[in-house]
């Protein structure tokens, strides 16, 4: 990954991001909490994503809307897999989530707050489009990577 989009893509990022979408999940697997940063990060993805109007309820059915939106998804998975790994990890250690039994959980007691304004733009376009994101990952975490062709 180049120095510049390291930076501009990295773990206080990271961490906004995920627990902005994890708080819309009841829980979730560690195999589609490392699918949320390819989402984010990617600009047209999150642009439309977070677009009231933009009514996707399925992978599926944004494969058929906006198909170029997942063309590079797994590079993008690959490139900030450490990215994610850390932001997880840190998320855990502020207690923002819970771990148990292999499933990832928002810590609802946690101080978290994603409508704090000192988050900056970026992040608050990933709040408009957390919801959407969670509900894409309800499904099946196989049929998740099958259906973004993410190699492992």
């Amino acid at each position: 990954m180049s120095g510049s989009k390291y930076i501009y893509n990295n773990e206080a990022f990271g961490i906004s991001a995920m627990a902005s979408v994890l708080k819309h999940m009841e829980n979730t697997s560690y195999s589609k909490t490392m699918l949320i940063l390819p989402f984010v990060t990617h600009k047209e993805t999150l642009d439309y994503l977070k677009l009231q109007r933009s009514d996707v309820k399925s992978i599926e059915q944004l494969i058929a809307k906006k198909a170029n939106l997942i063309t590079n998804f797994n590079k993008r998975f690959l490139n900030l897999l450490p990215i994610s790994l850390n932001s997880l990890h840190i998320l855990h250690e502020m207690k923002v989530i819970l771990i148990k039994d292999q499933q990832i959980k928002f810590n609802k007691s946690s101080q978290f707050n994603e409508s704090d304004i000192k988050l900056g733009a970026r992040v608050k376009d990933v709040v408009k489009a957390s919801k959407k994101i969670a509900n894409l990952l309800q499904k099946d975490e196989s049929e998740l990577y099958l259906q973004l062709r993410v190699l492992l």
